[in-house]
């Protein structure tokens, strides 16, 4: 980060509120200060473009979407889980593990690839439907190129249920049992 003092009569660039609704931080070398919480929301709005992770003004870096939208208390939380991605595709429906990052982005396709059986030098298109960390509002986050916008929510809603808090999407119980009869009668298809 490129960090500059904050003056006592900044106000947010993004909400125009000042300090009163949270500490104002200047995590780039421009003028203008603004929320961490603020910042990660707009940044989740830019997903999948340049200006996710570094300012369009001065092209600092940006704090991840997880240091901006993960509540303090939640860290711990998030470092202990693993976050799941549930994926559609032809109606069916499947939980992926996943993890932010090109590794956790390869992993992610070749699983995809490999549960619907794809070739695996194909490429597919995506959308991921996810709750804003912030609100709880429906974001739908098209291409590859937002995956881990995607995945940092599905991190920070990960950590939000195991704390007890409400984190978005439910996967609900028949849809746990449809994906486990469906591996189940892909395990009998291979062992015959």
């Amino acid at each position: 980060m490129c960090s500059t003092d904050v003056c006592a009569d900044d106000v947010c660039w993004i909400c125009l509120a000042g300090d009163e609704s949270g500490p104002l931080e200047r995590p780039c070398r421009c003028p203008r200060s603004v929320h961490l919480s603020c910042l990660g929301r707009w940044q989740l709005q830019q997903a999948g473009r340049s200006e996710e992770q570094r300012c369009r003004f001065c092209a600092c870096v940006l704090p991840p979407l997880e240091d901006s939208l993960l509540p303090p208390h939640l860290a711990p939380v998030a470092a202990a889980v693993t976050p799941y991605m549930a994926v559609v595709y032809q109606g069916e429906h499947f939980k992926i593990p996943v993890r932010p990052g090109l590794e956790g982005m390869a992993e992610f396709r070749a699983r995809v690839k490999c549960l619907f059986g794809l070739p695996h030098d194909s490429d597919f298109q995506v959308s991921f439907e996810c709750a804003a960390p912030t609100s709880g509002e429906k974001l739908t986050l098209r291409g590859m190129g937002c995956f881990n916008a995607a995945a940092s929510c599905a991190a920070i809603s990960a950590a939000k249920r195991a704390a007890g808090e409400d984190g978005g999407f439910e996967w609900s119980e028949a849809q746990q049992q449809q994906q486990q009869q469906q591996q189940q009668q892909q395990q009998q298809v291979v062992a015959q």
